[in-house]
């Protein structure tokens, strides 16, 4: 019987449209919010989870932070966000206890949240490129043109399996460090 109250549980999980998760990922403090429910993958209560945002948004250490700095986040998630958050199925929210959980609609929320640093190119630009020079290279290669011989085609074509697989490597580590959830700060404050 659990199993299949699991089972229904899960397939119960609302999709979320994209007009809702962008709402939803607006707010800096939700982010924070996420961003540590999912680093610690378990309930954990109101008031510690008011601390860490306001920790990341004041950029200071828990310990550092003052009374003024703890109340005005935790006012604002007990009175605004964890609701919103629990009312589109994102967390759990036990008001009676003062704990929150994420939920796995959560996970929803990955696929917005791709970051692009200022000095970086997206990783599609970036497959564009690396397509269009070694387009480039098979093509002078196969005709001879420049230096390469149509007997080098083999050369070119293990530098090219190499990049791609160093590439895919690079961006799925990059990937889970510009996540909500990974280690460390928020990615917006990394």
């Amino acid at each position: 019987m659990m199993i299949a109250d699991a089972a229904e549980q899960q397939n119960s999980v609302k999709a979320l449209s994209t007009d809702e998760a962008y709402d939803i990922l607006s707010d800096q403090r939700r982010r924070y919010a996420i961003h540590h429910l999912k680093q610690l993958d378990t309930a954990v209560s109101v008031q510690d989870l008011a601390e860490q945002v306001a920790a990341w948004e004041n950029e200071k250490p828990i310990e550092q932070l003052n009374s003024q700095e703890r109340k005005r986040v935790y006012i604002s998630l007990y009175q605004s966000h964890l609701s919103t958050l629990d009312d589109e199925g994102i967390v759990e929210y036990d008001e009676e206890n003062g704990m929150v959980s994420l939920t796995d609609a959560a996970d929803e929320l990955n696929i917005y949240f791709e970051v692009v640093a200022g000095d970086d190119i997206p990783w599609s630009i970036f497959y564009i490129g690396l397509t269009a020079a070694f387009s480039a290279l098979v093509g002078l290669t196969y005709t001879g043109i420049g230096v390469l011989q149509r007997s080098q085609l083999i050369f070119v074509t293990i530098g090219m399996l190499v990049s791609y697989t160093a590439a895919g490597v690079i961006q799925t580590i990059q990937r889970k460090r510009m996540e909500l959830g990974d280690s460390g700060p928020p990615p917006e404050l990394q």
